[in-house]
């Protein structure tokens, strides 16, 4: 069997994998994807994965994470790739800190970093050094590339990442803007200067990552120089559980009351920074974080759903429009991930928020689904922006560094193939 690339996310309770063959032109095909669902719950746990467009499902009891990487091996061997064709495994890392902004090769000293930011990333971070170990024991001497989601935002000036905090907070507490989705963003960016014909290192843009969770993010020059996310990747727009910006002082007084309650002082404060996190975004103001049932309520005329898509699509023109007025050459506003990709009425909805940019929307262009694509035209400060749908692919960003940094070394390509026409 040709040689293969694995790429692998260990999520709270999930894992996300998909295999890639690597071609003869050094570009890289899909042959399976899948994920395990509900792990730590094994009367409810299941395993799913995908291969010459079939797809299967099945029941599997799994206690832990390293059950499902364990489980997974079982899929490939019964569908022919064998542990011998992998050559090398990207790991999508949350969080890298303020030491790796570009993928990187794991060592030890990488896995110490890892480990020393479970506090700063306690749902993931664990959760991905555990999918780093089990892959070292079950495929011992195949190299392992850590793909960080913060590293894309490195490049952030201190303008932009640092919060006006106590000093202590920052140099010892870590506390700064890291942002997340690079991946993403970075995908998308590139992929817009590729349509619209601009070297990257020329490109200006906006990215929107909208989904569950999401982000937008200010690319200058083919450099992030801004992102909403910030500590932890429950700042910036509303999201579908988690709140996004708010006063800070609302945590303690929420807190308080639930204390005032006969709550725990501890317990309290655990419950309402777990709420912000859980329970709220349009699942607070909705009673459901699926955007496409309150879009089409909305559209049906439920008054209630039109203005939770208006504080939605607000908050979102709103960080685009902050950072359209500090940049200059802006060509491009990217949409992109499930409610970027799939949901026309928020592109509609935003774009018209953008009022200084005049947006001409192409209604045709704009209902189109998992198409690149232009959806509108409109100017800002003299240069002309266009508004365009990229469908993502973080998978595809993991497996080229993956095989560029753990398996062709010095051989790699300078660009991306996706960077091509």
């Amino acid at each position: 069997m040709k040689k293969t690339i694995l790429s692998l996310n260990c999520g709270s309770s999930s894992l996300k994998y998909n295999v890639f063959r690597i071609n003869n032109d050094l570009t890289v095909t899909p042959i399976l994807n899948g994920n395990a669902e509900e792990i730590g719950n094994p009367q409810r746990s299941t395993m799913t994965f995908k291969i010459n467009g079939e797809k299967n499902k099945y029941p599997v009891p799994l206690e832990t994470h390293e059950d499902a990487i364990h489980e997974m091996i079982k899929v490939f061997r019964k569908n022919g790739i064998t542990k011998e064709s992998i050559c090398a495994v990207g790991h999508r890392i949350v969080h890298g800190g303020p030491v790796y902004t570009k993928s990187t090769l794991i060592t030890e000293e990488v896995k110490k970093q890892i480990i020393e930011l479970f506090s700063v990333a306690p749902l993931h971070n664990p959760q991905n050094y555990i999918g780093v170990e089990e892959i070292e024991k079950l495929l011992p001497g195949v190299p392992n590339v850590a793909v960080f989601d913060t590293a894309f935002h490195g490049t952030m000036g201190e303008e932009a990442f640092r919060y006006a905090v106590p000093e202590k907070w920052y140099k010892e507490f870590l506390v700064r803007r890291y942002g997340f989705h690079g991946t993403s963003h970075l995908y998308v960016s590139k992929r817009a200067a590729v349509l619209l014909k601009t070297p990257y290192n020329e490109f200006t843009c906006i990215t929107a990552h909208l989904g569950n969770g999401s982000s937008i993010t200010k690319v200058e020059n083919g450099k992030c120089r801004d992102t909403s996310m910030g500590f932890t990747p429950l700042a910036g727009v509303i999201m579908g559980t988690r709140c996004g910006d708010i006063d800070p002082a609302i945590i303690g007084h929420v807190a308080a009351k639930y204390a005032s309650e006969g709550m725990d002082k501890y317990e309290a404060f655990e419950k309402t920074v777990k709420m912000l996190n859980k329970e709220s975004g349009l699942m607070g103001i909705a009673g459901t974080n699926l955007m496409q049932d309150i879009r089409a309520k909305a559209l049906e005329g439920d008054e209630q759903c039109m203005k939770i898509v208006d504080i939605y699509c607000y908050r979102i023109a709103k960080f685009i429009g902050e950072y359209a007025c500090t940049t200059d050459n802006l060509k491009a506003i990217v949409f992109t991930a499930g409610v970027g990709e799939n949901e026309w009425f928020i592109r509609q909805r935003v774009l018209e928020m953008l009022k200084a940019f005049a947006f001409e929307i192409d209604n045709e262009a704009n209902r189109l689904r998992g198409e690149e694509v232009i959806v509108g035209k409109g100017r800002f400060a003299g240069n002309d922006v266009y508004a365009m749908v990229i469908p993502t692919d973080e998978e595809l960003v993991i497996a080229y560094d993956t095989l560029a940094i753990g398996y062709l070394g010095e051989k790699a390509p300078t660009v991306y193939p996706f960077e091509k026409v």
